[in-house]
């Protein structure tokens, strides 16, 4: 099996990685799951999502595999980690971890070495340096033939070259891109028209521009749109509306 190492240079890390003790999956509350989670944002997948799941859905039914998927910020990782879920429960056991809340135990919960096993975790980008290689050698250590898929935002492929151990396992790794404006105009008319809503021909374009093709950030502008524009009937909503609601998001965020 030939492994993608083209993640670019990085240099080798003298220090000795320590041993982790991960957390057990039949104590997991709110840490982890075995079953797919339902995100609260779920949307149709696009592109750049099924293409992602696509590669990863390869990559995880390879025995002691390790595949990475980026992206930035509101791109649809954690989306895409669900539906790699979902897509692989009919064939692997997948065991479902969020870094943000990981808690450790004493040992790691038993699986049969024989048994089709996928961890995939999200938010890695918040790991400290070598805590990937660590919780990833741990799972190996009780799951050899485990496949592990590490999800985050840009700073996972930094934590990824200051840890060459790691970086030289993986098989290989899929990238999430911003929406093209084709995906941007596709999202605005199912949503928009798709409720009876009418827009300027400059709405797409605009929203495309101002949320730089962010997924996360299109859906939340679409839904304020939809508030708006359920307010104003007779006129479409103008590229005006579209402008001052992003101001007012920006705002609040600030």
């Amino acid at each position: 099996m030939v492994r993608d190492k083209s993640f670019g240079s990085c240099e080798p890390q003298g220090a000795e990685r320590k041993p982790t003790e991960l957390v057990r999956t039949d104590q997991l509350v709110g840490q982890g799951t075995s079953q797919p989670v339902v995100r609260p944002q779920d949307f149709s997948l696009f592109h750049s999502q099924r293409a992602a799941v696509a590669r990863l859905q390869y990559a995880a039914t390879q025995e002691a595999s390790l595949a990475i998927l980026c992206g930035p910020g509101g791109s649809g990782v954690s989306t895409v980690l669900s539906a790699l879920s979902t897509n692989l429960q009919h064939v692997a056991h997948v065991v479902q971890i969020d870094l943000r809340t990981l808690e450790t135990f004493s040992k790691l919960a038993p699986y049969s070495n024989s048994e089709a096993l996928v961890f995939a975790i999200d938010n890695c980008h918040l790991a400290s340096d070598c805590m990937l290689g660590s919780v990833s050698d741990a799972i190996w250590r009780q799951s050899p033939k485990a496949s592990v898929v590490l999800g985050g935002r840009g700073r996972l492929l930094t934590l990824l070259a200051r840890d060459r151990g790691l970086l030289d396992k993986a098989l290989l790794r899929s990238v999430l891109h911003p929406f093209s404006l084709a995906e941007t105009r596709a999202v605005v008319q199912s949503r928009l028209s798709g409720n009876g809503l009418f827009y300027s021909e400059r709405v797409p374009e605009v929203i495309h521009e101002v949320t730089a093709g962010i997924a996360e950030n299109i859906f939340r502008l679409i839904g304020m749109a939809e508030l708006v524009g359920g307010g104003l009937p007779g006129r479409p909503i103008e590229v005006a509306d579209i402008e001052q609601i992003h101001e007012r998001l920006y705002a609040a965020a600030a």
